[in-house]
């Protein structure tokens, strides 16, 4: 009896075993899946592919898009009927500017702004008589001066904070106060009103920007007889900071 008892227990047994061994392998193969499921979900959540999140595309576009800037610089103005003996000495014809601009669009962009800009010239008159040195004189003007632009940016960093850009353009320059010393002009005989054309190469480096720029009269700036040639001709220089 003893003996037949064994034979089926020794069964059971062995079969636990089988079960127990097949559990062993199972039971971590089952665990290991979820666990690549897992790696996967967090690879495409994660945007490993290179795709960057909509706020940062956005914040780039409006990086990109639109600047406000702030500049400075100094300038030179050259009116055809001014006077060369100076040998090409500029200290009489140094003038200076300041102001801010507002910028918008991609790398064909629109720019508008407004400066303070000082400018001085050696002017001579002809006169039956006398010397240069009695009819010579320096003319200082300042204007309040609205330049608009159309540009395009040669070249160009991903997020467009670095470029080299060209841009042309006109200017209304309004007259706000001028001094002539032995001239005596007075400010009637120095319009109040001119416009430019703009011609401008720059160079964004960064929040960083260098602007070379040639401002061309359209028109004489004096109106007193005697001064005909004085279209004003500018090259200024600025440096400056965007936003």
């Amino acid at each position: 009896m003893k003996n037949l008892l064994a034979v089926p227990l020794a069964a059971v047994f062995l079969l636990g075993l089988q079960v127990a061994k097949a559990q062993s392998v199972t039971v971590p193969n089952a665990e290991s899946t979820p666990e690549v499921a897992a790696v996967t979900t967090t690879t495409d959540a994660g945007g490993t592919n290179g795709v960057a999140p909509t706020e940062t595309k956005r914040a780039q576009a409006d990086y990109k898009n639109f600047a406000f800037g702030i500049y400075a610089g100094l300038n030179s103005t050259k009116l055809p009927g001014e006077s060369n003996s100076s040998n090409g000495n500029i200290s009489g014809r140094l003038g200076y500017q300041a102001g801010f601009f507002v910028r918008g669009g991609g790398r064909l962009f629109g720019q508008i702004g407004a400066e303070y800009f000082a400018s001085s010239s050696n002017y001579f008159t002809a006169g039956s008589g006398q010397s240069v040195a009695n009819i010579q004189d320096q003319i200082n003007i300042q204007y309040v001066q609205v330049p608009v632009y159309i540009g395009y940016k040669l070249t160009e960093s991903d997020r467009g904070i670095s470029a080299v850009r060209v841009q042309l353009g006109v200017e209304y320059a309004n007259r706000i106060n001028s001094n002539s010393n032995s001239f005596n002009l007075s400010n009637g005989e120095i319009k109040s009103g001119t416009f430019n054309g703009l011609g401008q190469l720059g160079l964004d480096a960064g929040p960083v920007f260098l602007d070379l720029t040639y401002h061309y009269g359209f028109s004489d700036a004096i109106s007193g007889t005697g001064f005909n040639g004085s279209a004003r001709r500018i090259l200024s220089a600025s440096v400056g900071f965007k936003f």
